[in-house]
């Protein structure tokens, strides 16, 4: 009698974002710009969500990303409009290969801010 070791993978449709069994503490904001679903979102200085931002650095041979989440509030579920009102998600367990970064950003940038305020990934 064989087994088979080789390494599967398995898919879900439709794809989940929520990882954990918790309650997720949830809180509704104006967004000041369109905003995608999945996105971790920052509050600006009108207190409006708006996305995380990535600077370009380096040169442009050998170019570097700084991506800047100052202010940190949450992750936004469902897509948001420009003056809006968007669900925000404040705490949980999220599958960060589902969640929606600006190019050249991963969620290893944010993970650590994420972690600060009650969020987890996976």
């Amino acid at each position: 009698m064989g087994m088979d070791l080789s390494v599967k993978t398995f898919r879900h449709e439709p794809e989940y974002f929520e990882a954990g069994p918790h309650p997720i503490a949830k809180a509704v904001k104006t967004a000041a710009v369109d905003i995608p679903a999945r996105a971790p979102v920052v509050l600006n200085t009108d207190g409006k969500l708006a996305l995380i931002s990535v600077t370009k650095g380096g040169t442009d041979t050998a170019p570097t990303y700084t991506v800047s989440a100052t202010g940190l509030y949450g992750i936004v579920p469902e897509a948001a409009a420009k003056d809006e009102d968007a669900v925000v998600y404040l705490t949980g367990e999220f599958f960060a290969d589902s969640m929606t970064l600006p190019d050249n950003a991963k969620a290893a940038d944010i993970e650590v801010e994420l972690r600060k305020i009650g969020i987890f990934l996976k």
